[in-house]
């Protein structure tokens, strides 16, 4: 009876031991994977969609990759194994791009207040002021989002996917904001006899030259104009890029895992992934367009808008260039500007030249269209 118990132990122990190392020899397969694809995703802004589209795929993963690497990283580190150093490695290869993504900012206190001499900037994708996917159901919000304008003061305001028709016809918003008197609008057609949906620019201050820019076989669209801000002429980018076409019944299967129980979940999914991949092209190209007159060295430049891309796409590389992101300096925590596909993307954007000194950044959170305001001052720099 000993001998049989003592046997019986050493099968257990056995077995426990060829388990553990079949779970470390999986757990080390997936480490390595994460470790290349998060290395391989820094390359993401500098390859065009059009040339290898699964850059653009690691590219839009990559925070989630860097927390896969971080995690696995400390389990090995506890487990005393080596493998923790490759982890260590692509973590740190990466931290200059944390900042795009997550910004600390631990002990401060924010006020809501403009400094003096400031210029408060607000880019919003006002969704056409209804939101084209629950029509019915969000109703007008054109009162409520004016009143936010008129409450958060900015001095210049972009808005996305502005829109005017006959519930809100031309005169409404305005008079609802008589402060901004000086605008500028850049519809998708010019014939605007019946209203239009595009872009707006409404301003305290001046607005000189403009022009715009209707990407072909797209609704998108970038208009840039010149304000006169007290004795500078500032050149301001409002764009609006290739959008996801990802729609509410998309998201809601992903979010809702129908993807894991669907038996057609393969081609739903194949189909989700075939339009992410087309409009990650669309938009490089767009962004190729449009790259070319913001960094042709005219000076105070502010680029904002939706670009529907994330900080690690080449979409995002292009239209930066060498400006400052207003979130990189004043950002505080993570900041998502994008309420769908789980709301944890930010893909809208303010841009300076280094003419500015970003002052302050936040994003509000009201529920009025699927994405988030973004709202900085910033200040001109002494020269």
């Amino acid at each position: 009876m000993k001998n049989e118990t003592m046997f019986g132990g050493k099968e257990k122990g056995s077995r426990r031991r060829i388990v553990l190392r079949v779970a470390d020899a999986l757990s080390m397969a997936v480490s390595c994977l994460v470790a290349a694809a998060l290395l391989l995703s820094y390359l993401a802004p500098h390859v065009d969609p059009g040339a290898v589209l699964w850059f653009a795929f690691l590219g839009m993963a990559a925070p989630f990759l860097w927390v896969a690497d971080i995690v696995l990283m400390l389990y090995w580190v506890l487990r005393w194994k080596p493998v923790a150093v490759v982890l260590a490695v692509a973590a740190l290869a990466g931290a200059g791009h944390v900042t795009k993504f997550y910004r600390p900012s631990p002990g401060r206190v924010y006020s809501e207040q403009k400094v003096s001499g400031t210029l408060r900037v607000l880019s919003y994708n006002v969704e056409g002021f209804f939101g084209s996917d629950s029509l019915g159901e969000r109703g007008n919000r054109m009162d409520a989002i004016t009143a936010f304008i008129r409450e958060t003061d900015p001095d210049i305001v972009c808005l996305q996917e502005f829109e005017i028709n006959r519930i809100n016809p031309f005169g409404r918003f305005e008079d609802s904001l008589p402060e901004w008197k000086y605008k500028a609008l850049f519809f998708r057609h010019d014939d605007t006899s019946a209203g239009g949906l595009g872009l707006a620019v409404y301003s305290k201050y001046p607005l000189m030259r403009r022009g715009g820019i209707r990407y072909p076989e797209s609704n998108n669209s970038s208009m840039w104009v010149d304000a006169v801000v007290r004795r500078d002429t500032i050149r301001i980018y409002n764009n609006h890029m290739q959008s996801t076409q990802v729609d509410r019944s998309d998201r809601e299967y992903l979010g809702g895992m129908k993807v894991l129980s669907d038996s057609l979940g393969e081609d739903r999914t194949r189909s989700i992934l075939h339009k992410l991949g087309r409009n990650f092209r669309v938009r490089a190209s767009q962004a190729d367009s449009i790259a070319g007159r913001i960094h042709d060295g005219t000076p105070k430049v502010i680029v904002c808008g939706d670009f529907n891309d994330t900080p690690m796409s080449y979409t995002y590389r292009r239209m930066r260039g060498d400006l400052e992101d207003a979130f990189s300096r004043k950002g505080r925590g993570p900041v998502y500007t994008y309420r769908g596909l789980g709301g944890v993307f930010r893909i809208d954007y303010l841009f300076h030249s280094d003419d500015f000194e970003t002052v302050d950044y936040r994003s509000a959170q009201p529920p009025w269209s699927d994405h988030y305001p973004v709202i900085v001052d910033l200040k001109l720099r002494e020269r």
